[in-house]
């Protein structure tokens, strides 16, 4: 009998429970993925249905650095403090992970202009989402440009939605000292996110983001 893959989290359980229950909320077969970052620091990587990884980072251990199992799994183990998360699912995982450094930091966004923005997203997509959801039109639309050191970064609507949905920004109750504003960064064809909550990436390259 294969052993299941583990997972030791000391530090941030509580918020990355939070991001796999939304993640298998939205889509139950949504996978999770491991990268142990430094010696007790872990990257938790999610698919989401709109093509992009989000992520949420801890202190703790993995059993395999690179393993990925089951987010409804991970979720469960998460729910009753145990190590054991399920068996190994490797080939469910999409394409590659994002880098692990070499980001060059854009710019800022506002928490107000990604709300904004995903109302608008939000308005449309009921008003033209058919049997399979939003069009590949809507998600596909850049609804912002971010300038700054010499780089721009293109954010989709795919991005916004999976901030808001994944709750990765605060809301209007949050303490005061949670950020209000986005991180914007890019590395070659993948651009990366950071909200207060989470971090979202998106490659432009096909078949590394594409769920």
């Amino acid at each position: 009998m294969v052993a299941p893959e583990t997972l030791t989290v000391t530090a941030g359980a509580a918020g990355l429970q939070a991001l796999v229950a939304r993640a298998v909320g939205m889509e139950s077969t949504a996978s999770a993925r491991f990268r142990q970052l430094t010696p007790d620091t872990v990257d938790v990587f999610v698919t989401t249905p709109f093509g992009v990884t989000a992520s949420r980072r801890i202190s703790g251990v993995a059993g395999r650095d690179g393993a990925t199992v089951g987010a409804a799994d991970l979720l469960q183990a998460l729910a009753h403090t145990t190590t054991e998360v399920g068996p190994a699912r490797d080939a469910n995982w999409p394409g590659s992970l994002p880098p692990a450094a070499g980001f060059t930091f854009v710019d800022d966004i506002p928490v107000t202009v990604v709300r904004q923005l995903a109302d608008q997203g939000q308005a449309l997509a009921r008003q033209f989402s058919g049997p399979m959801g939003p069009p590949s039109s809507l998600m596909d639309q850049e609804v912002i440009a971010v300038d700054g050191n010499g780089q721009t970064a293109h954010i989709q609507m795919r991005t916004i939605f999976t901030c808001t949905s994944l709750g990765l920004i605060p809301g209007f109750a949050a303490p005061d000292d949670v950020p209000r504003h986005l991180r914007v960064s890019v590395n070659g064809r993948w651009t990366r996110v950071d909200a207060p909550f989470g971090t979202v990436y998106h490659s432009s390259s096909l078949g590394l983001s594409v769920f």
